[in-house]
């Protein structure tokens, strides 16, 4: 009886674990990203890693083997999240428009980055805080949530001390991207946490 008992688990561990290891060969590779990333965040190459994925499950996310740079995101993705082949969008390029709005860099969130959203503050060029009628002038929201395409670079030859981040923001909202580029100084508040 003992025998038959002991013969019966030796039995039933092999087949087991020969399933077990067959089972965890069947695993494709599928893109994942390294860092967090807006809705309407375009994706680079360098966004994106490929991890294994269990067979059964991949028809939900995008496989390794589909090129998706280029593409864009439907709904923010976070880090380290397979990527589902219903996050990405096809949005017409004629949709978008990249404006560059120039920002002290002490008004800006520290280490902005791409595919964060920002909202735009606009205050007077003049940094006067008072109206003429004595009450106190407060920024105002020219953009809610506007996508960073760049975070933009300082420039080193020192001819100006304002950072230029460049915002994909919606054909519609780009008149306003604009005036408020030109229309005085520009605060950018994260929107989140960032990445």
């Amino acid at each position: 009886m003992r025998l038959a008992a002991g013969v019966t688990l030796v039995v039933l561990s092999v087949v087991l674990g020969g399933r077990l290891i067959a089972t965890s060969g069947d695993r494709v590779l599928v893109w994942s990203l390294r860092q967090s990333l807006a809705a309407g965040t375009t994706l680079h190459e360098d966004d994106l890693v490929a991890v294994p994925a269990a067979a059964d499950t991949v028809a939900a996310y995008v496989p390794q083997s589909t090129g998706v740079a280029g593409r864009t995101l439907a709904r923010d993705v976070a880090p380290g999240e397979l990527l589902p082949a219903a996050a990405l969008a096809d949005v017409a390029a004629t949709d978008r428009r990249l404006v560059t709005v120039p920002v002290d860099p002490l008004h800006a969130p520290p280490g902005l980055a791409r595919g964060e959203r920002v909202d735009v503050y606009v205050s007077p060029k003049d940094g006067t805080s008072v109206g003429q009628d004595g009450v106190t002038v407060l920024p105002s929201l020219a953009l809610a949530g506007a996508l960073v395409a760049d975070p933009g670079i300082t420039d080193t030859a020192g001819t100006t001390s304002q950072v230029g981040v460049v915002l994909d923001v919606a054909l519609r909202d780009a008149g306003r991207a604009v005036a408020a580029a030109r229309g005085g100084d520009v605060d950018l508040v994260r929107v989140g946490t960032g990445p």
